[in-house]
């Protein structure tokens, strides 16, 4: 595959979205071509949070939310991808959401969210596309017109349900045509535009995300990539070492210390230090 390959591009509107589990990430095609946008105007990054908090006002989108959960945990809500195209009794209910999942009578389920005095009910749906809507504001903003169609990097074991479900929180969200691309694919192409792939080739793509792990086996033929084979987890990913690390401690936190985080409202905080905790490991052999 040769490199620069989106050169062939560069007079379109192409907008690429990576909406993650835990991050979210967004890149057009420009003359001088591939441009990764900011999206998160606290930070200034150009990654941003997958949280989303609800008040009284617009919803919130990125690291302002996650500031705001010290305060406002119970009207912020994170995970809303691995709840798309779910049944109630499909979803693993994780101990560390501040929020609540409702069953309903087709099965369903709504995230249930309290600010003040006001009770807010939403559907996985509604909570992906506040993010999809904030990555098109900032699209829109930085190319200077309405643009309609984009690319979504998806996970490879990603069933049609959830594809569907997706695309309803695009189309809430003010997209009107949407293509799907597995994640790995997506990550072989964006290497690509930078160091080139030998033809005839067969490569193995390994991406461990936030909350999937996808792999995928392609065959390089005249710069094409060929789809061979691919299988996933969508239940392992960075966010489930943060579940696990979470268990743990609010264990010890009840037994030994008589302390429960979910009746003091600190069940954020704790979640936070375990991902703390994680990201230290990732480096170093102690996280102390």
């Amino acid at each position: 595959m040769p490199p620069k390959a989106v050169e062939n591009y560069q007079t379109s509107n192409a907008v690429g979205i990576d909406f993650g589990t835990t991050q979210c990430c967004v890149a057009v095609i420009r003359r001088s071509g591939t441009d990764c946008i900011e999206l998160d105007s606290t930070t200034g990054l150009r990654t941003m949070p997958s949280y989303v908090a609800y008040d009284e006002r617009n919803p919130k989108c990125g690291q302002i939310a996650v500031n705001r959960m010290r305060y406002f945990e119970k009207c912020t809500v994170f995970d809303s991808k691995r709840m798309l195209g779910k049944a109630y009794d499909e979803i693993a209910i994780d101990l560390s959401w501040p929020f609540i999942t409702k069953k309903l009578p087709d099965d369903s389920f709504q995230i249930v969210l309290k600010h003040s005095n006001k009770t807010i009910k939403l559907s996985p749906e509604e909570v992906s596309s506040s993010i999809l809507k904030h990555i098109k504001a900032k699209v829109d903003e930085y190319q200077h017109k309405d643009l309609k169609e984009a690319v979504i990097a998806i996970p490879s074991s990603f069933a049609e349900k959830q594809k569907t479900a997706l695309l309803t929180a695009a189309f809430l969200a003010g997209w009107e045509k949407i293509d799907f691309i597995p994640e790995p694919i997506a990550a072989a192409f964006a290497y690509s535009t930078e160091k080139e792939f030998p033809d005839n080739s067969k490569l193995l793509l390994f991406d461990f995300g936030g909350g999937t792990v996808d792999v995928c086996i392609v065959n390089i033929v005249s710069g094409n990539l060929q789809l061979l084979s691919f299988d996933g987890n969508y239940y392992l990913g960075g966010r489930d070492f943060d579940t696990l690390l979470y268990n743990h401690f609010d264990g010890i936190l009840k037994h030994k210390y008589n302390t429960d985080v979910t009746v003091t409202g600190k069940k954020y905080l704790l979640l936070k230090k375990c991902q703390k905790i994680k990201h230290t490991l990732s480096v170093m052999d102690k996280s102390w």
